[in-house]
C-alpha cells in the first residue's frame, strides 16, 4: 500500500510538473485586440477627387508636451500615413503654418484663422491639395504605462466638409491595446530573429505613437481600385 502511494505521489509531480510548464498564450498573437470604434465617416470609400490631401502640424492644446517632441511625432504620423496608400500626402510645417498665419499648431475644435484656407489653396496651388487633415494629442503620457489621445479629422479642402474623424485612446495599461501594440511591432520588426522584443514598444513613446498613428489611420475610408480596361 504504501508503494501504491509513492507511486501516485510522483505521477501527480510529474503532471503538475508538466502543467507549469505549458506554454503561456501570447497576447500579441492570440489577442485580444483593440478595436477602434469612436471614427465617423460620410462613406466607406473616399471620394475620388480626393486624391492629394494636406498633413498639418500635430496640435496638443493643453497637453505639457515640447516642441521638439511634436515635431518627433509629426514625422511619425506622416510616416504612418503614406503607408495607407489612401492618397498622396503634403506635409504643412510649423515653421510655414507660422507664415501663413502667425501660429505653430492650429486645434481642429477651434475656429480656423480668418482666411486660412484661401491663403492655404493659393500657397499649395501647385501641389492642387483636395482635402486636409487635422491630428490633434488630447493626452500624453510618455512613462510606462504609456498613453497617446488622438483626434483626427479629414476635412474637402473647398467644400469644408468632414469626410472622416476619429477620436480614439490608446493606453498600454488596456491588455487589448498592448496586445495590439506588440503586434504592430512584429509586424514591422518580420522575421529578424528568434527574440520577441515586442515588449519593448510599451516602453517607447516614439514606437507606441507609431502603432496609436497607424490604428487611427487604419480606420481611414477605403480608396476603390481603379478599373483596367480590357
Amino acid at each position: 500500500m504504501t508503494s501504491l502511494r509513492l507511486v501516485c505521489l510522483s505521477a501527480l509531480v510529474i503532471v503538475a510538473s508538466g502543467c507549469a510548464q505549458l506554454p503561456q498564450r501570447d497576447g500579441a498573437k492570440a489577442g485580444p485586440f483593440f478595436t477602434p470604434t469612436n471614427v465617423k465617416a460620410t462613406s466607406a470609400q473616399l471620394p475620388a477627387n480626393v486624391r492629394r490631401v494636406l498633413l498639418m502640424p500635430i496640435s496638443a492644446p493643453g497637453v505639457a508636451i515640447s516642441e521638439e517632441t511634436l515635431d518627433n511625432l509629426d514625422a511619425v504620423f506622416l510616416a504612418e500615413l503614406n503607408a495607407t496608400a489612401r492618397f498622396e500626402v503634403v506635409r504643412l510645417t510649423r515653421d510655414h503654418l507660422a507664415q501663413i498665419t502667425g501660429v505653430r499648431d492650429i486645434d481642429s475644435t477651434a475656429p480656423l484663422p480668418a482666411g486660412f484656407i484661401d491663403r492655404l489653396l493659393n500657397i499649395y496651388n501647385d501641389y492642387a491639395a483636395d482635402g486636409i487633415i487635422f491630428v490633434d494629442l488630447t493626452t500624453y503620457s510618455p512613462y510606462p504605462p504609456l498613453g497617446l489621445g488622438v483626434r483626427t479629422k479629414l476635412a474637402h479642402i473647398r467644400h469644408s466638409e468632414i469626410l472622416w474623424a476619429a477620436d480614439l485612446m490608446f493606453t498600454a495599461a488596456n491588455p487589448a491595446v498592448a496586445n495590439s501594440a506588440r503586434r504592430h511591432a512584429l509586424k514591422v520588426a518580420g522575421p529578424a530573429g528568434p527574440a520577441d522584443l515586442s515588449h519593448t514598444i510599451l516602453q517607447n513613446p516614439t514606437r507606441f505613437a507609431g502603432y496609436a498613428a497607424a490604428a487611427t489611420f487604419a480606420t481611414l475610408p477605403t480608396r476603390i481600385a481603379p478599373r483596367v480596361s480590357d
